[in-house]
């Protein structure tokens, strides 16, 4: 997430790296593949922060800590137990969602070691950061959590949003959620704990992300990216990637996107709201993406990996 008028940065992710120079006579692609992919059995989610590459393992219950230099562990795998689905950077925490437990998990990244067990919904499957919050949304409940980073407690009931939320957002003041069987987004007011705009977008919403003016949506069954103005609360572009586009991520200049089902990365000029460059082959597949150092950090759950690109132009 890009900080500013918009969103809150994950903490710890920084922005895109310097785009690669084309070469001579080479074909332009969106990036380029760095060094060898970090192992890890089902990479669940992955989030950078200033020194090492975090990724949550779906398979083992485990989160893993990467030195991104030699793609080796820093640490043993700190267990958090249950299904990690996802895994987001606070300013002093790592927090994963562990499906099965219905909970969210507080790492303390200098001690490495878990500090908090927080209940909220049924089937947590993705989690945001705003100012003093973590918000969480619950699949197979229909609702979002909010979770108090100062008490590490569940603030309130839970706020009902549409079928199956499947991602959220802090984006321009509210949180923002994607309901996969609805076919629309969610735009909560954090204040009143309400839904203030039901937003209609393609065919089964599975991600979302923040640029400096607009909130992307990735739809999985049409393999397009919806476009929302946040003054208009509309879609004002659709964009053709590739084959059930998953977990996005906004950098400075361009949206990546990875597309599951044919296991590439496309790239979104902010400006154009075109694809630019030829998507870059990860793998079997690829389903979320994070920034910083150096790279465009995309997992393959079906490869077990997690794999480093750099932009070119």
């Amino acid at each position: 997430m890009a900080v500013g008028v918009l969103g809150l940065l994950d903490s710890g992710d920084s922005s895109a790296p310097a785009p690669l120079k084309r070469q001579a006579g080479t074909r332009l692609s969106a990036g380029e593949i760095v060094g060898e992919p970090i192992r890890v059995a089902h990479p669940s989610g992955v989030g950078v922060g200033s020194k090492y590459v975090w990724v949550a393992n779906q398979a083992t219950g485990a989160v893993h800590v990467t030195d991104p230099l030699t793609g080796e562990p820093a640490i043993p795998p700190i267990q958090v137990g249950g299904r990690p689905s996802d895994l987001t950077i606070g300013s002093a925490a790592i927090f994963v969602a562990n499906s099965d437990a219905d909970s969210v998990v507080r790492i303390d990244p200098r001690t490495f070691t878990v500090a908090a067990r927080i209940p909220v919904g049924d089937s947590p499957s993705d989690l945001a950061i705003s100012p003093r919050a973590v918000w969480v949304a619950n699949e197979d409940d229909d609702t979002v959590t909010r979770i108090d980073t100062l008490t590490d407690l569940p603030v309130g009931g839970p706020i009902h949003v549409g079928q199956e939320p499947s991602s959220l957002i802090y984006a321009d003041g509210s949180v923002w959620v994607t309901n996969a069987q609805d076919d629309t987004v969610s735009r909560i007011d954090p204040r009143s704990r309400r839904v203030v705009q039901t937003i209609p977008v393609g065919d089964h919403p599975a991600g979302i992300t923040v640029s400096i003016d607009a909130v992307w949506v990735t739809n999985l069954e049409d393999d397009t990216v919806s476009r929302i103005d946040v003054e208009s609360n509309r879609v004002i572009r659709t964009i053709q990637v590739g084959d059930r586009p998953m977990q996005p991520k906004a950098g400075a200049r361009y949206v990546w996107v990875p597309n599951s089902g044919d296991g590439t990365l496309s790239r979104i000029d902010l400006s154009t709201n075109r694809i630019a460059g030829r998507p870059v082959p990860i793998g079997r597949s690829a389903e979320r993406v994070s920034i910083g150092l150096d790279g465009i950090w995309v997992t393959s759950s079906v490869d077990g990996t997690v794999t480093r690109v750099e932009p070119t132009n």
